[in-house]
């Protein structure tokens, strides 16, 4: 019962934190695109394992990069962020039902 709580307290954490962070990065981009050049690195670095499968999916597939687009930017760090997210959900129901 706590493991089921604390797996949700957890995975809504890191949804809340990753969107946060993509929107500030996407308001750097937007804003302030002279000095945006690092926009995007809190993000990818929050979102590592998915981000680098997506990153590297996205070149091979469709030739897309993280830094083409703002909407690229946001599907690619957003779904990677998800991703990461049913991770952890799914390692915390696995532990609750262990016991």
């Amino acid at each position: 019962m706590i493991t089921k709580k604390l797996g949700t307290i957890v995975t809504g954490g890191y949804l809340v934190l990753s969107a946060s962070t993509v929107a500030y990065e996407l308001s750097i981009r937007i804003f302030d695109r002279g000095n945006s050049e690092f926009a995007g690195m809190l993000s990818v670095a929050l979102t590592l394992p998915a981000s680098l499968v997506l990153i590297w999916i996205g070149k091979a597939a469709f030739g897309v990069n993280v830094g083409h687009s703002d909407v690229s930017f946001v599907v690619i760090l957003g779904l990677s962020a998800l991703a990461n997210a049913c991770i952890v959900w799914l390692v915390f129901v696995m532990l609750s039902r262990q016991k």
